[in-house]
């Protein structure tokens, strides 16, 4: 499984907006010819969609939907691929300003080509695809806000517990460690 982190200027509901949009997948999506819905029921999608990258690529794909935290995906049919799967899952920026979608791909081809050349296609696409959903955002003029952040509750403060003290004395030092009080004679 081919992971990437894409960071987007824009508010979770907005990004979340854009990947269940499949109609518009074609405006934004790298390679994609087109994409039709063909059922929708609750939070089940199922759609087919149109890929020309190294090889023209129709699938069936099954989208499962958390709203604004996570969108599933699954081939349940093309002749092409052994199988296609993958998830987006959606997270506020530490800063609160913007989007953490983290993309997870699972590509089999078969006999096809190497593991090696499929994770490296399969990584190039990943980094495509989110240059192109941030560039699509910023087109339909989407910014990221702060986000509010819950009133933080009062803080109990604690005094740090003590282990060493050390005070000059007309006689040299007092040492106390630990509970143990100690006098140290200056070497005068």
């Amino acid at each position: 499984m081919i992971k990437a982190v894409i960071n987007v200027p824009a508010p979770r509901a907005a990004v979340f907006q854009v990947l269940s949009d499949f109609p518009r997948y074609k405006e934004w999506v790298p390679g994609c010819e087109a994409c039709s819905v063909n059922s929708q029921s609750g939070s089940t999608t199922e759609t087919t969609i149109t890929i020309n990258s190294m090889k023209r690529i129709e699938l069936g794909l099954r989208f499962d939907a958390q709203p604004d935290t996570a969108l599933a995906f699954k081939m349940i049919k093309g002749k092409d691929l052994k199988a296609y799967s993958g998830t987006y899952r959606l997270m506020d920026a530490a800063d609160g300003m913007g989007t953490v979608v983290i993309a997870e791909l699972e590509i089999d081809v078969g006999m096809m080509a190497p593991r090696f050349m499929v994770d490296k296609i399969t990584r190039k696409m990943m980094d495509d695809t989110g240059v192109a959903i941030r560039a699509h955002i910023q087109k339909m003029g989407i910014q990221a806000a702060p986000v509010a952040k819950p009133a933080a509750a009062p803080t109990r403060r604690h005094r740090a517990r003590r282990l060493l003290r050390v005070t000059k004395t007309s006689a040299g030092y007092s040492v106390w460690l630990m509970g143990e009080t100690h006098e140290v004679k200056s070497a005068n």
